[in-house]
């Protein structure tokens, strides 16, 4: 009867073990993966934020490449002078 009870414990132990052991890596990669997404969310921006950002670099480009435009349209004059 012992033998009996000695080897159920040991089966048991054998597949309890295991079961517990996996799912506290489960639960502790949830909670890792919960921080990760916490994270992202606090390091994007929201999409009007990156609209108007967007924005500002065309603004930005099209000053510059009016400018540009300009001192080409220069050393073009001087060039055919």
């Amino acid at each position: 009867m012992q033998d009996t009870m000695f080897m159920w414990n040991v089966v048991l132990t054998l597949t309890v073990a295991p079961i517990g052991w996996f799912m506290k890596r489960q639960a502790d990669e949830v909670l890792r993966l919960t921080t990760l997404l916490n994270r992202t969310r606090e390091d994007y921006i929201k999409r009007s934020d990156h609209s108007d950002e967007m924005n500002k670099v065309t603004e930005h480009l099209i000053r510059l490449e009016a400018k540009i435009d300009k001192v080409s349209d220069k050393l073009n004059e001087k060039r055919f002078q």
